[in-house]
């Protein structure tokens, strides 16, 4: 069993779209925003996890080792917290395939396992949906084509390229950020972004001194 699930998993995967790596908490909550379809894999030495997000919402769980597979509730309960998952955006019609046969139903499990829910000292409650639109310029003049992309920690959240006035927009939960720009020479330039409103407007001027925060 242990080998088909492999199989099973392994074959989808071969035909999905690589999305990144990202904790657990990493993972709840940039499915929930982006509101995903796919498959997060944690590889441990003598067990795999798999959780499978529906819509961004975690709603199926496997737990696989030498003794067998643990499906839904029961996988998640073997959840640690400290799991970092390979996230693939897969098919809907596969998803719910799936689902069907590792539903999980007590989703509170997985939020005790993560800091989904855990407000952080000095910072709101709850975190909101906003707007963070950059405009990036080579010494004043706007760079168009330039590849941005914003960082959680060594997580890519997103990416998208400028267009001809050098702005790009991105839709993220409030926070802070690290902002990657890479220009056509494949010179780069790193700035520490504060989100903390509604829709942020920032301007990034790559001919700048490179931000030393990563």
């Amino acid at each position: 069993m242990y080998m088909d699930i492999h199989g099973l998993v392994d074959e989808i995967l071969v035909q999905s779209t690589y999305e990144g790596r990202f904790t657990l908490d990493e993972l709840l909550r940039y499915g929930t925003v982006h509101s995903l379809t796919g498959i997060g894999v944690s590889k441990e030495k003598k067990h795999t996890f798999f959780l499978v997000l529906s819509g961004g919402e975690p709603d199926g769980a496997m737990f696989v080792d030498e003794k067998g597979t643990l499906f839904g509730d029961a996988a998640v309960l073997h959840l640690t917290g400290g799991e970092e998952f390979e996230l693939s955006l897969v098919t809907p019609q596969i998803v719910d395939a799936l689902v069907s046969r590792c539903r999980v139903f007590e989703k509170s499990h997985l939020k005790k396992n993560s800091r989904f829910d855990i407000p952080t000292i000095g910072a709101p409650n709850r975190q909101r949906v906003g707007v963070l639109c950059l405009t990036v310029r080579d010494s004043q003049a706007p760079l168009a084509g330039a590849h941005v992309a914003i960082r959680k920690g060594k997580v890519v959240i997103t990416s998208d390229v400028t267009d001809s006035g050098g702005r790009v927009c991105f839709r993220l939960l409030n926070g802070r950020y690290m902002c990657v720009v890479s220009d056509r020479i494949g010179e780069r330039t790193r700035r520490i972004i504060e989100f903390h409103e509604p829709q942020v407007e920032a301007c990034v001027d790559i001919g700048g001194k490179e931000d030393e925060s990563r």
